[in-house]
């Protein structure tokens, strides 16, 4: 009993090696894919063992579109025959672009190198693949839209903006401060030469026409001077000249090295002049434009020579 047991093992071991190379050959006839697994957008490959029937067609070697077969699920990129050892295999290159189970365009095989007598081989048609994704069917939603892409150079012109704002805001306190402290003393010279050089031209347009019209009426013209004399130097002094009296002129600051009798006197001849009830004569007019003019010039001298503001040229008084 021994030795049949023995002999049984014996026999058993001997005929596993046996019925495994009976079962590959039906395993090595099944396509596989390359790699195993494929994911939707990958390149992948389709191995296909071909039996005898296919035997007279030749190697050959699909790569362009008008002899690959089309799809909407699948591109094919590549179609070969690869012959080695005597066993034929087709090699189908392609991409899926959607996942599951796809199958593959029916292909019709042939050569040139085939012989016009052989017998037409059967064509491929079947072919499947399976095709992974990435997404579990829970997932299988569009997402939301991807916000617009700004233009290059946008966060550069955006901030650069914003800084320069900055930058135009904090320069106009700084030059406010700076020329409160600096332009004060030089926009009231300014203002003072504007209002002499306004009072020289009425007396010289008053001038004229006193020379040109010779029934114009002197009391009237005294009066007209008188008015707007005043009215110049209560805005040359800022203070309200309009009606002084003469003998108030006298306190009057101008601020200048002029002797303020001259000023008060002025005014009192003036005032004898239309108030005396005497006819008064041209020359009386006259002599009160040429006074005025020679004060206002005075005034105009002692301006050009006050000292100016430092940091200030003489060329903008």
């Amino acid at each position: 009993m021994r030795y049949l047991a023995f002999v049984f093992l014996l026999l058993l071991a001997l005929g596993m090696p046996l019925q495994l190379l009976a079962q590959s050959p039906a395993r090595s006839d099944a396509p596989y894919l390359v790699p195993q697994t494929i994911f939707v957008g990958d390149s992948g490959r389709l191995v296909v063992p071909l039996g005898r029937s296919f035997a007279a067609i030749g190697p050959f070697v699909w790569d362009t579109p008008d002899k690959l077969p089309a799809s909407p699920d699948i591109v094919i990129r590549r179609i070969e025959l690869d012959r080695r050892g005597g066993a034929s295999r087709l090699l189908i290159d392609f991409i899926p672009y959607a996942p599951g189970i796809l199958t593959i365009p029916t292909l019709e095989l042939s050569s040139s190198d085939a012989s016009p007598m052989a017998a037409k081989p059967p064509a491929l048609a079947g072919l499947e693949v399976q095709v992974a994704s990435i997404l579990t069917p829970s997932q299988m939603v569009l997402s939301e839209p991807a916000s617009p892409l700004a233009v290059p150079g946008t966060s550069l012109l955006i901030y650069g903006t914003i800084l320069l704002f900055i930058f135009l805001i904090f320069l106009g306190i700084l030059v406010s401060v700076w020329s409160r402290r600096h332009f004060r003393d030089l926009w009231e010279r300014l203002r003072r030469r504007y209002l002499l050089r306004s009072m020289l031209k009425f007396l010289w347009r008053l001038k004229q026409e006193c020379g040109l019209d010779k029934e114009i009426d002197p009391a009237s013209s005294i009066t007209r001077l008188s008015g707007e004399f005043r009215e110049f130097l209560s805005l040359f002094t800022k203070i309200n000249c309009r009606s002084l009296t003469a003998g108030e002129f006298l306190n009057l600051p101008l601020s200048l090295d002029l002797n303020p009798v001259y000023l008060c006197n002025l005014f009192r001849d003036w005032d004898t002049l239309r108030f005396s009830g005497e006819i008064m004569e041209m020359k009386d007019l006259i002599s009160a434009l040429d006074e005025t003019e020679d004060y206002i010039q005075s005034l105009e001298k002692a301006e050009r020579e006050k000292p100016l503001p430092s940091g200030t040229s003489a060329e903008v008084i």
